[in-house]
């Protein structure tokens, strides 16, 4: 696995009340625990891959966002540095950038 990826069906999640991404703005992420995405996903249960596609969507869509504004100021070098400090030090699902 890499540092991205989380095995929420792991037991270690069962009572994680925390955030899927700690600073993430996304519904998943502002609405529902770990915890909760756990009980989700080894019940199942449809909504766990609704919820899981949402935090991925705003992660993309802060991605490329970011991005787009390197390009445009010419700071490629510098958004790949902070992607690569992993997660939670570079990119956010608030569309920083």
């Amino acid at each position: 696995m890499t540092p991205f990826e989380i095995n929420l069906k792991d037991n270690r999640y069962r009572e994680d009340f925390s955030p899927l991404v700690e600073g993430c703005g996304c519904y998943c992420c502002r609405n529902h625990q770990r915890a909760y995405l756990h009980h989700l996903l080894v019940t199942n249960e449809l909504l766990a891959g609704v919820l899981l596609m949402l935090h991925n969507t705003a992660h993309y869509y802060a991605f490329f966002t970011a991005l787009r504004g390197a390009l445009a100021s010419d700071k490629l070098d510098h958004l790949k540095k902070r992607v690569l400090e992993g997660p939670g030090k570079g990119m956010s699902g608030e569309g920083d950038g």
